[in-house]
């Protein structure tokens, strides 16, 4: 995420729209749009790395226009029709807010962790599994998951659950990159009450800050053209800064990352993969809303 143009990446939205003008919800309710699972897939053995937005389902495989067929994940540019993956290869489906993978009957199969999978069966996959599509192997990792509330049975609850309202038009301010996430964050504090700016570069952030300290800034440490601690440094460093609470939503997770970022100024980090429900968890918690969303403890 920290430089787009190192990998090969796929967009399938690819406008983050300002928002600094929006008026926040008066109330709770269904969103417009599901809230989508951000998925990333990198194949192994390059530096590729396959980003994708999914609302109900996904497919895998290998392109051929003819037929009219194009995959939401194309393996075409990664030799998919030599290393045996099929143009209908599997799904990758949102299902009880869970995510699974069903093969299509391919000819050479899929594999989850090493086992093949029987066709037309659904299997649950998880942050950090290792799909086989054919013979190409995909490392993936949940970016952003769409969790709001918890049923009384423990499930999470469906993409369409309305979104909490906590705020009453404080601003926030996004820094992200990346598109996708950044888009997820954006409706996400919208529906929330938020007034929402999205930035994708530390600069654009500056400029910002410039006019008015927002009330929440949410932010990637790994920027394009700034490291988001030296952001953090430099927000810290302006006179009556102590309005703006930022949370730390970053793919630099770790100990050493969390302590570097509390230390430049940051009030909460949460490492990725981050569910919707943590971060308006985090934004209630640092600008100390009045909310019903429970806290947890740390």
């Amino acid at each position: 995420m920290h430089d787009p143009k190192s990998r090969d990446t796929k967009y399938l939205n690819d406008k983050v729209h300002n928002t600094d003008s929006y008026m926040p919800v008066r109330a709770t309710g269904p969103l417009h749009e599901p809230l989508p699972w951000v998925i990333e897939m990198r194949v192994v053995g390059t530096a590729a790395t396959l980003q994708v937005q999914v609302h109900e389902t996904m497919m895998i495989g290998r392109a051929d226009p003819q037929k009219g067929i194009v995959p939401a994940v194309d393996l075409s540019p990664h030799n998919g029709q030599g290393l045996g993956v099929s143009r209908q290869h599997a799904v990758i489906l949102v299902k009880d807010n869970r995510i699974f993978i069903k093969d299509l009957g391919s000819v050479n199969g899929t594999r989850l962790n090493g086992s093949a999978l029987a066709p037309q069966s659904e299997y649950r996959l998880r942050h950090g599994d290792e799909l086989t599509i054919g013979h190409i192997k995909l490392q993936v990792r949940f970016i952003v998951v769409p969790t709001i509330g918890v049923t009384p049975k423990g499930t999470t609850s469906s993409l369409d659950a309305p979104v909490p309202r906590i705020a009453h038009g404080e601003t926030a301010l996004i820094v992200e990159d990346d598109l996708n996430v950044a888009k997820v964050f954006n409706m996400a504090l919208r529906h929330a009450g938020f007034t929402v700016t999205v930035v994708d570069n530390a600069a654009s952030a500056i400029a910002f800050i410039a006019h008015q300290f927002p009330h929440l800034l949410v932010l990637e440490l790994m920027l394009p053209d700034m490291n988001g601690l030296d952001l953090l440094r430099y927000l810290r460093k302006q006179p009556n800064n102590e309005k703006t609470q930022a949370v730390v939503c970053s793919g630099a997770t770790g100990g050493f990352q969390k302590h570097q970022a509390i230390s430049a100024g940051a009030q909460l980090f949460i490492g990725k993969p981050v569910s919707v429900e943590d971060l308006l968890k985090g934004a209630a918690k640092v600008l100390n809303l009045d909310t019903e969303l429970v806290i947890p403890q740390e």
